[in-house]
């Protein structure tokens, strides 16, 4: 059997913050550009990892407009990622992706295995959800997750995530398409795999190096073929200028946390107290924005 595979998908009618261009319009040629490529691969079933939306509200529009464009791919069986979940913790009623996923016949996979024929079963754990068990030894069993897996650690701080490796060797399904990471991966061992398409779209400023991708699947070999999606110059789709400024920026506040943080262990001094006194002080004088004022509380922890 052929899958096709999806990475993280984030469907939006707004653009994200520094992207200049008709970003709605991009989404769909990337659809159109997925549908090509069904029509000469001919997978069976579509596998999406979560965070098909980038929201958990949206008006009828939204998802009609979706859904007259999603129905070209294959039946789909996919998990919520935290943006289909409402306020990002709770079920998917009422929201984008419960309605298209309803519309559509979308199968929602859970931890009980879903059998699609030819001795293949699909588990699914969706965003803060734990790794099923796998109950079907003798089949082709896939699991399909949203948490955070990387090859390696994506900043020098990241906590909250799986090294590749060492969770496809702990859990022995015989592949894994995950979601969460906006980065684009696949590791095998031992004639496993797992498999991170990314997002579909450039969302963030810090993707200048990332293309988009999808991936066709072959159950019967357990091999697969990665097919890269067009992109634009990346200056033509974000506006550099302010986003060089925005990491300088952020730059800047980075050193602060590191340097507050370093001092606040400092023994014998109420550097924590020294601290929200001046941070009172400029937001008394409005000398403050709130982003600043939001981390150095963090870091310091009030």
């Amino acid at each position: 059997m052929k899958l096709l595979i999806l990475g993280d998908m984030h469907l939006s009618d707004s653009k994200p913050k520094r992207r200049v261009d008709g970003y709605k319009k991009h989404q769909e040629e990337k659809i159109r550009a997925i549908v090509d490529i069904v029509e000469r691969y001919s997978p069976t079933i579509t596998i999406q990892p979560g965070d098909l939306c980038d929201k958990w509200e949206a008006p009828d529009k939204f998802k009609t407009r979706w859904m007259r464009i999603l129905c070209q791919l294959p039946g789909m069986y996919l998990v919520p990622g935290q943006h289909d979940l409402r306020y990002h913790s709770s079920g998917t009623d009422n929201t984008p992706f419960g309605v298209i996923a309803e519309a559509l016949g979308y199968k929602i996979l859970s931890s009980k295995p879903y059998d699609v024929g030819g001795g293949i079963y699909l588990y699914g754990a969706g965003w803060n959800r734990p790794v099923p068990k796998i109950v079907t030894p003798d089949g082709f069993n896939i699991l399909v997750i949203h948490k955070m897996i990387v090859m390696d650690k994506l900043w020098d701080q990241q906590e909250d995530y799986q090294v590749a490796g060492s969770f496809l060797r702990r859990y022995n399904f015989n592949l894994i398409v995950s979601g969460d990471n906006h980065q684009t991966f696949y590791y095998g061992s031992k004639g496993k795999w797992l498999i991170n398409a990314g997002t579909l779209m450039r969302n963030k400023i810090d993707q200048e190096s990332h293309i988009p991708s999808v991936f066709i699947f072959d159950t019967d070999t357990a091999t697969f073929k990665q097919h890269m999606l067009s992109v634009r110059p990346f200056g033509e789709v974000f506006n550099l200028e302010v986003a060089e400024r925005e990491e300088k920026k952020n730059k800047r506040l980075q050193e602060l946390s590191d340097s507050l943080k370093k001092k606040s262990r400092i023994k014998g001094l109420d550097y924590k107290q020294r601290v929200i006194k001046i941070v009172n002080t400029l937001k008394a004088n409005n000398e403050i924005k709130p982003l600043t004022e939001k981390i150095i509380g963090e870091v310091m922890g009030n």
